[in-house]
């Protein structure tokens, strides 16, 4: 289902669907079994170990994307023989990371990657 939807044309089920993963709003029995559903699986060990919001998910996929774009960084300036300080510098102020976030950036790509 499209959950950008014009929901005027659904069923009311439908519509609390939409809102409810939207939203997170309850609004009817619907919505209450379906959030009753979400919160026992992410209440249940093996399973709400595996639950993952659309959002969630999007943020991980962020994430990588900027790790590997990161890692693409530094190995290609360690390439141009880039120093480690001068490449955590450049990491520092065109990535905007703190100092020990581009250090610890720099030795992940070069521990793992170079």
């Amino acid at each position: 289902m499209n959950l950008k939807t014009d929901v005027s044309q659904l069923t009311q089920a439908q519509r609390e669907m939409v809102a409810y993963f939207n939203d997170g709003i309850v609004s009817g029995a619907f919505s209450r079994k379906l959030a009753a559903a979400v919160a026992a699986i992410k209440a249940d060990a093996i399973r709400g170990g595996i639950y993952m919001t659309i959002e969630e998910y999007a943020a991980l996929k962020s994430a990588y994307a900027q790790e590997s774009e990161r890692i693409k960084t530094i190995t290609g300036l360690a390439a141009l023989n880039m120093s480690r300080a001068q490449i955590i510098e450049f990491l520092k102020t065109n990535m905007n990371l703190s100092e020990e976030e581009a250090q610890a950036a720099y030795d992940n790509a070069m521990t793992t990657h170079a």
